[in-house]
């Protein structure tokens, strides 16, 4: 330890420094921000499969079901599929919806 002052910095070089680090932490964060939203399209993206998948498969299971109680082959399982693959298009356009008004709404804030 010496008994020498500190050299102090000017004024001008506290704000460059200062902008510096608040640069750097925009930056930052305007990534991460871009890497949030990346991973929110591709969740949603895997729930529309899901839906879409999932709304195929239970109609074609209600419509087998239908074919072997009621007899009515092929036409339960035609049926249960063209109903199936509605509903999970309807509920994908009403989680598209959802999530569009969502981000309008977190938008205006």
């Amino acid at each position: 330890m010496t008994d020498e002052p500190q050299k102090e910095t000017s004024p001008d070089r506290k704000l460059d420094e200062l902008e510096q680090r608040l640069n750097a932490i925009e930056a930052k964060k305007r990534k991460s921000s871009e890497k949030d939203h990346a991973e929110a399209g591709a969740s949603a993206g895997y729930q529309a499969l899901g839906e879409l998948i999932g709304g195929i498969f239970v109609g074609l299971g209600l419509g087998w079901l239908s074919d072997t109680y009621l007899g009515t082959k092929p036409w339960g399982m035609i049926v249960g599929v063209l109903i199936g693959l509605a509903g999970s298009v309807y509920l994908i356009a009403k989680s598209a919806n959802k999530s569009t008004s969502d981000s309008d709404k977190s938008k205006k804030d």
